[in-house]
Parts: structure tokens; C-alpha cells; sequence
């Protein structure tokens, strides 16, 4: 099933998971200030949940070969501007968040030009959630240990590195590309309607996201890198047991990831955290999972890669706004304060699915308007 868009793709997204928090170490080593550290990811998350959509909808209308190398380019310019000029922390997480590939948006669009609604499509978003949980694993630990060497500016070119060489391998890869669609261009700028709880979930996810890797650098600094790598590895593990099972239902899913990230906002020693924390990356593919296998189902063909991006916009968007809280949290409040906002994210998940999805029932008898 494993294919080369999705070696690409991953290759790539190891970066992306670097550049958040290569921005924030980055930024921390100039000023000294977690606060101007976490405006930078929250200017970041902001700019490419915004930026993310409309370059999708460009790519649903023209194609990924043609966007692509353009989009790569701009990405490095943005980049470098900011390590060689002084310019406002949150200003440079604009820049760079704008010009952010959406290489999960691109990948699961060509797994669903190439399976179509078919069962295999879960597993194939199962293999995305391993790919994301490897990110995850690889990315913050290799940054974190970057720092922890005495090199925090080192993640920025690193991550670049990743990101610029994975999408120009992806865009270079014509076979598996969804066919442009220039009816794309005339669509809605605004999400479909058919995918507004998977939207909402994925909010509520990069809250979560957001909040935790500022959680965990400002209250337990020196095992930063092993409790990212444990809570990834919880995702990885429950990622490859997606790819061998059908998918789950959203709401089942949503609930397991509430209870698991309540225990967050418990006092923990650092060996107990860990495990708390393996709990929780272990519930997070299944949601994501049974949420992309949704929007394929409720997003209209044309608009896949644009409705994948608006997935990560709203995944975006939460992290902005849990980066900037988190930010200011661990100065004021302690990393305590923290990690109970990255509970609260997570408890807030099967609430949103509950609600939203009774709405969405009754709403049923109508296509969505894409």
C-alpha cells in the first residue's frame, strides 16, 4: 500500500513537526522570554490556518505539480529573511506559518484520488496517523535535543531542510497527483458545511498540541526530549494497529481521548507523566483517523484537498490560540496551569462530537453545500 508520494510526504512532515518548536526555541535563545517564544508559534499556527485553505483550494484548481516548487521557494525565503534580519517574533511565525506546505493535505488527497471511498482508506489514514506520530516522535526530540546541545538556533535550518526537499520530491512525483479541477477555483472560500465536526475536533486537537510542548520544556525541561518521544510513540503504536483494523467511530474514539487526556491535569512525577502521556498520544490517531475518513466522505471531490486543508487550518488555529495561552500560562502560572489546558482540549473533544453530531444527524437528509 506504501507508496513514494507517501515516502515523500512523510520525509517532509518530520520537518513540519520540527518547525514549531524549533521557531520557539529559536525565538526563546534571541529574547529570553517564553512569551515572545510562544507569540512566534502563535503568529506560526495563526498565519497557516489561514494561508493553508486558500493555497489548497489554488492547488484543487491548478494542481500540486504546478503549486508545489513555487510554494517550496516562498517557504525558504520566509525562513531564511528571518534568521538573517531582526524582525518581530510573532511577525517571522507569519511568514513562515504562510508559507507552510500542507503535505498532510496533499498526501491524503492522493490517497483518496487513488482508493476512492474504498474500506482501504482508513487503513490508509491509519498508515498518515503512523507517519504523523513518527513526525512527532523524530521532530520535537530532535529539536529538543538541538537545544539541549547548546545549538536552539539549529532546528530552524534543519527543519527547512525537511520541509523544502520533501515537497519538491512530492511535486515531482506527476503520477499520483489528483487531476486539476478548475471548477475549485470558483468554490467557496469558507470550509464545506458537511465537515464542521471534524473541523471542531481537529480546533480542539491543536489546542491541545498547542499547550503540551510548552507544558512539558517549561516544567520538566531536562526530560523534554523522552516524554516527546514517549507520547509520539503512543501514537505510532496505536497508528499500526489502525493499519491492520477497520476504522473506529468518531464518537467512541472521542470519548477514550477525553478520559485519557483528564489525567493530564493531574500532578504527576516525571516517570508517571510519561506513561500519562503515552495514554494520551495513543488516543489521538483513532480520532484523527475516523475524523479524515469523514471529511472524505462528506467533502465534495473537487474540493478534497482544500477540505484536508481546512483540517489542518482548524488544527492550526487551536494550536495558535493554545501556543499563545500556554505562552503566557507558564510565566505567569507555572507549567501546572499548562497542562491543564491541554487537558481541558482534550475534554472538550467528545463534547463537541456529541453535540455537533446530533445537529449533524438531523442535517442528514440534505448534501452538504460545497
Amino acid at each position: 500500500m506504501l507508496t513514494a508520494f507517501f515516502a515523500a510526504a512523510a520525509w517532509g512532515r518530520v520537518g513540519l513537526a520540527m518547525t514549531p518548536l524549533a521557531l520557539l526555541w529559536s525565538v526563546h535563545e534571541r529574547t529570553g522570554s517564553w512569551a515572545q517564544a510562544g507569540l512566534a508559534g502563535a503568529g506560526l499556527a495563526l498565519a497557516e490556518g489561514l494561508a493553508g485553505p486558500q493555497t489548497a483550494r489554488l492547488v484543487d484548481r491548478s494542481g500540486q505539480t504546478r503549486v508545489l516548487p513555487p510554494l517550496a521557494a516562498a517557504h525558504v525565503v520566509a525562513v531564511v529573511a528571518g534568521t538573517v534580519v531582526e524582525v518581530p517574533p510573532f511577525a517571522w511565525g507569519v511568514a513562515v506559518g504562510a508559507t507552510l506546505p500542507q503535505l498532510g493535505a496533499f498526501s491524503a488527497a492522493r490517497w483518496s484520488h487513488r482508493l476512492g471511498p474504498a474500506t482501504g482508506l482508513s487503513r490508509a489514514f491509519g498508515w498518515e496517523a503512523v507517519v504523523n506520530s513518527t513526525a512527532f516522535l523524530l521532530g520535537p526530540v530532535l529539536v529538543s535535543a538541538l537545544a539541549a546541545a547548546g545549538h536552539p538556533a539549529a532546528g530552524v535550518p534543519t527543519a527547512l531542510a525537511l520541509v523544502g526537499s520533501g515537497t519538491l520530491v512530492l511535486a515531482a512525483l506527476r503520477g499520483s497527483a489528483p487531476p486539476p479541477a478548475p471548477t475549485a477555483g470558483r468554490a467557496r472560500r469558507s470550509p464545506p458545511r458537511g465537515i464542521r465536526v471534524p473541523l471542531l475536533v481537529n480546533a480542539w486537537l491543536g489546542v491541545h498540541f498547542g499547550a503540551l510542548p510548552v507544558a512539558v520544556a517549561a516544567g520538566a525541561a531536562a526530560a523534554a526530549p523522552t516524554l516527546f518521544a514517549v507520547s509520539s510513540a503512543g501514537g505510532l503504536v496505536a497508528g499500526l494497529v489502525m493499519t491492520r483494523r477497520p476504522g473506529v467511530a468518531l464518537h467512541r474514539a472521542a470519548w477514550v481521548l477525553g478520559g485519557a487526556g483528564a489525567l493530564l491535569a493531574l500532578p504527576w512525577p516525571t516517570p508517571a507523566l510519561g506513561a500519562v502521556l503515552f495514554a494520551v498520544g495513543a488516543a489521538v490517531p483513532p480520532v484523527v483517523v475516523a475524523a479524515a475518513v469523514r471529511t472524505r466522505r462528506d467533502a465534495a471531490a473537487h474540493r478534497l484537498t482544500s477540505a484536508f486543508a481546512w483540517l489542518a487550518s482548524a488544527s492550526a488555529a487551536g494550536s495558535a490560540a493554545g501556543s499563545a495561552l500556554a505562552g503566557q500560562g507558564a510565566e505567569r502560572l507555572g507549567p501546572a496551569a499548562v497542562f491543564a489546558l491541554a487537558a481541558a482540549a482534550l475534554a472538550a473533544v467528545p463534547l463537541t462530537v456529541l453535540v455537533c453530531g446530533r445537529i449533524t444527524r438531523c442535517e442528514r437528509c440534505a448534501r452538504p453545500d460545497c
